[in-house]
């Protein structure tokens, strides 16, 4: 059977990389060639946001076609002024046709860097766009790249994912090796492969599609420096300047996507002969000399030999490697929520982060894209002969943290990681106790053969991870003292939920325009069971005394019970954005008889300045107080008389909403943080 399902996998791996072969690589090259030259009406800002600096010499064709896909994929969400630089053309380069764009003509050949340095001297924009002539701009191009400078801390400059006219990989950023030799991040790789797909920091991008601010922070202009002039090492020497004066990072994005036809420009074919190539080669071997005398320093400091070890140096050798059993869903469940935020407080501390799932192909799950705009590396397949291992070795070698989400995943991959991954620490993340959850559970139901199965199942895989992981978490100190007993004390540390204010106390509903009240939770057991008790116990009790109350159900749980229909009980389903249930209902009731572990459904709450009631199961790790932050109940007549009560008393309500915040302090991403910096001392 196993060896059935291991054939099926393989056949349905191939047929699945076949796809992104055919979907991303075009064997028809895209050629420009005597394009129709229509009249273009673009529609700048007296006041734009970017200016968009294009530099040309002759190629008309080429100009007009790159004018023709900005027009198409520019949009009114970032103002824009475009100014052409003519390189002082021989050939008649006529774009009268073309309204609302702006063109210094040269009456020398500057070569592209003193061009870029008169169209930033000239600009009126806060950022600059340098893009070159002979490219294709993509949808999406520039509002990705200031998606960067907008969700990044301290980024200096962005660069475009380029591609070749026949869809191949042209660039994905660059990186310097120790002895100062260049070396571009797409060797041996596809345009779809996951290194190339999430967004990263890298020594420089190419000034083909660059963004950066007009002002460095001192309030002078960011020009590219002429002692490079006229070509060659320019931009390499500007992102430096970024990077190692300004303190910034340069990022590479593969969400903005150029076509590039590669140095059409400055290499028309007309202009190349045997003296001009060793004139540039000449002024290559120049221009290096002088980039390597100016930044020697930082040059010395580099120790990388691979592109790899390069990204990971970029990173201060600060590398997590998370495995994980499905990507998280972090807009479906609270446990996939906390997964996240710690994913990106790694991220906002520094490391270099990756997400491992086996079995994972790019096409069929929307959560990786989330992933790789965080600046996550999410491993999917994408080659037909390289497995995990190969993958995790020749990526992730030097990672310094290997961190399994749950006691199933750190069984089935800690020895993988003890193998490749020789200096991580491996961090066992328990989630919550999944044995004890079914311990409580068979308290409620001794006879179910299914909760006795699992409660053996996962004690045991418990007591491996607890024995064989370098640090645990927890995610309360209730459970860090109940697992004392299976390790030391002294490799446990503590992670709950994460939490935040997520609208202003004054901008929520009063008592009195609030009706109904609120039910969140999948379809995991205990939130099955807790509505059965709900329905059957609580409620009709409530309902003598308050006849129309009704009870809001949001998330999957509609998948699992089929056998409830009552107007006043009803099932929502999955809900995208929920604030308005939270901003309408009067409160959430979470009536759970057994779990393990902090439930995020009462964190929501709080963020949305929500009282609540619930039971000591589910306020545990939480450090609620009866009455003060929120109602906690241990029987289905305390469940009815606290329901009925904070549905009817405003004074215990507003009580009770003023100290949501309070509430949440232990949970902040600040605390989250604060934790975490406490890898940095165990590496």
């Amino acid at each position: 059977m196993q060896l059935s399902r291991k054939i099926k996998y393989y056949f349905r791996k191939r047929r699945k990389i076949n796809i992104l072969e055919k979907t991303y690589l075009n064997s028809n090259i895209r050629t420009v060639f005597d394009i129709e030259k229509n009249k273009l009406d673009f529609n700048p800002s007296t006041n734009p946001k970017v200016t968009i600096i294009i530099p040309f010499y002759n190629q008309l064709d080429y100009t007009w076609n790159c004018l023709n896909h900005l027009h198409t994929h520019l949009t009114d969400k970032i103002s824009y002024e475009i100014l052409l630089i003519d390189d002082n053309s021989s050939e008649n380069c006529d774009l009268s046709e073309i309204t609302g764009i702006r063109i210094i003509k040269n009456t020398e050949n500057k070569g592209f860097l003193k061009n870029i340095n008169i169209g930033i001297k000239s600009s009126l924009g806060e950022y600059i766009y340098i893009l070159n002539n002979d490219t294709e701009v993509q949808k999406g191009f520039l509002e990705e790249l200031f998606y960067v400078f907008e969700s990044f801390p301290n980024v200096g400059a962005v660069g475009s994912k380029l591609i070749n006219a026949d869809g191949s990989l042209q660039e994905a950023g660059s990186v310097f090796m120790k002895d100062c030799t260049i070396h571009q991040i797409v060797r041996k790789k596809e345009v779809y492969y996951p290194q190339v797909n999430y967004i990263y920091k890298v020594d420089y991008c190419s000034g083909c599609s660059l963004l950066f601010k007009k002002q460095k922070d001192n309030g002078d202009l960011n020009l590219f420096d002429e002692y490079f002039a006229p070509a060659y090492f320019e931009e390499t020497d500007f992102c430096f300047q970024i990077k190692h004066l300004q303190n910034k990072e340069v990022y590479y994005t593969p969400f903005s996507v150029v076509l590039h036809f590669n140095g059409v420009t400055y290499n028309a074919p007309k202009n190349i002969d045997t003296a001009k190539i060793k004139q540039k080669e000449e002024l290559f071997k120049l221009n290096l000399e002088k980039f390597k005398n100016k930044w020697q320093p930082q040059i010395n400091a580099i120790q990388a030999t691979s592109v790899e070890t390069r990204i990971e140096e970029i990173y201060h050798n600060k590398e997590v490697v998370f495995f994980c059993s499905i990507i998280p869903e972090h807009d479906q469940d609270s446990g996939s929520n906390r997964f996240k935020e710690i994913i990106q407080a790694f991220s906002r501390i520094g490391y270099s982060v990756s997400l491992i799932k086996k079995k994972t192909f790019l096409n069929d799950n929307k959560y990786i894209e989330f992933f790789q705009r965080l600046g996550v590396n999410v491993y999917y397949e994408h080659h037909k002969s390289i497995d995990i291992e190969k993958y995790l070795k020749k990526n992730n070698a030097n990672a310094t943290i290997a961190w399994f989400y749950n006691p199933d995943v750190f069984v089935e991959y800690y020895k993988v990681a003890k193998k490749c991954l020789k200096k991580a620490k491996l961090v066992y993340d328990m989630v919550d106790i999944h044995h004890l959850r079914y311990e409580r559970a068979l308290e409620l139901d001794p006879k179910n053969i299914s909760f006795k199965k699992k409660y053996t199942q996962y004690k045991k895989l418990e007591t491996i991870s607890a024995k064989e992981a370098d640090l645990v978490v927890t995610i309360s100190d209730f459970e860090k003292k109940y697992m004392n007993q299976f390790c030391d004390q002294k490799k446990m540390i503590t992670i709950s939920n994460i939490h935040d204010i997520k609208i202003q106390k004054e901008k929520t509903l009063p008592f009195e325009e609030r009706k109904d009240i609120l039910f969140i939770g999948s379809n995991h057991t205990p939130n099955i069971d807790a509505l059965y008790y709900l329905y059957n116990e609580i409620m009709p009790i409530v309902w003598k005394e308050i006849p129309d109350l009704i009870v809001n159900i949001i998330g999957n749980v509609n998948k699992e019970i089929t056998d409830i229909n009552d107007p006043k009980f009803i099932f929502k389903g999955y809900v995208p954005n929920i604030e308005e249930y939270f901003l309408a209902n009067k409160f959430m009731i979470a009536p759970l008889r057994y779990g393990a572990g902090v439930k995020g459904k009462i964190g929501q709450a709080f963020e949305y300045h929500l009282p609540l009631v619930t039971s000591p199961i589910g306020s545990e790790g939480m450090h609620l107080v009866h009455k003060k932050n929120a109602l906690i109940a241990n029987s289905n007549e305390e469940f009815a008389a606290a329901i009925i009560e904070l549905y009817t008393n405003k004074q215990l309500w507003i009580e009770l909403q003023n100290n949501s915040e309070q509430s949440l302090k232990p949970f902040s991403k600040e605390v989250l943080e604060q934790t975490l910096s406490l890898f940095n001392k165990t590496e």
